[in-house]
């Protein structure tokens, strides 16, 4: 008896040691090792999302984001986070708001569907902010905040990403946005599935019933019934292709 309750001292002080090495760079790097997603780097993705299709390209230069309608001759390219819109292979001149308002849009499908994968970028600010239960799981918890300089038109939004302790999947995300009079949202993984080694997923979308800035308590009113579904974020027909590239 003596014997196996050292043991389990042995393996409880093991694991606050390992806890404690255990930086948010290391929880990111682990969450995509989880997810797949490098894969993504010489990767192109291909999927269906509500009215569009979505390709994501990997270049030697970065990625090239497009969203192509399904009902018009319209294609949006997303390339070092300037938009150009085409139609029928003819370029369309967009006032400046309009193309914000298209960058926006083509930006953040793109983003969410390579998470956790985008965290590893130069503009990305990790700090840990200890572990949390959701549903009687335990999560490690990890806001992001961007750099301006890389962090894009909406670098004040700040995020929050809860990873499963043990096998660093990432089971919810919540983020606050400043845009259309701004706001929360808290978003819960579902119909997890494994597509050629790459992990995806689909999302519930909640806010606050009742208005809050607090974005680290989103959790906490989840458990208590507080937030209210907005919408189901789907990504269906997902395709996935070897980009062919030559980099030097």
């Amino acid at each position: 008896m003596k014997y196996i309750f050292g043991l389990l001292i042995i393996a409880l002080v093991s694991c606050q040691e390992s806890d404690s090495t255990l930086t948010p760079e290391k929880i990111v790097d682990k969450a995509i090792a989880y997810s797949g997603k490098s894969k993504l780097n010489t990767t192109i993705l291909k999927f269906d999302f509500r009215k569009y299709t979505y390709k994501a390209i990997p270049t030697c230069d970065g990625f090239r984001f497009e969203r192509i309608s399904k009902t018009k001759p319209v294609r949006d390219v997303l390339v070092n986070e300037k938009l150009k819109r085409y139609y029928s292979d003819s370029l369309v001149k967009l006032a400046d708001s309009t193309a914000f308002s298209y960058y926006e849009s083509v930006n953040s499908v793109h983003y969410f569907t390579q998470l956790p994968l985008r965290l590893k970028d130069d503009a990305v600010n990790l700090s840990y902010l200890g572990k949390e239960e959701i549903q009687d799981q335990t999560y490690h918890k990890v806001q992001v905040r961007f750099s301006e300089e890389g962090g894009g038109v909406d670098f004040e939004d700040v995020f929050i990403y809860w990873f499963d302790v043990k096998d660093f999947s990432m089971d919810y995300l919540a983020y606050s946005f400043i845009v259309n009079e701004g706001g929360l949202r808290f978003r819960k993984a579902i119909n997890r599935r494994t597509i050629e080694g790459i992990v995806f997923q689909d999302y519930e979308n909640y806010k606050p019933k009742k208005k809050s800035k607090n974005l680290e308590g989103l959790a906490d009113l989840f458990e208590n019934d507080e937030l209210e579904l907005l919408s189901v974020i789907e990504n269906k027909a997902i395709e996935l292709t070897p980009a062919e590239l030559n980099c030097k």
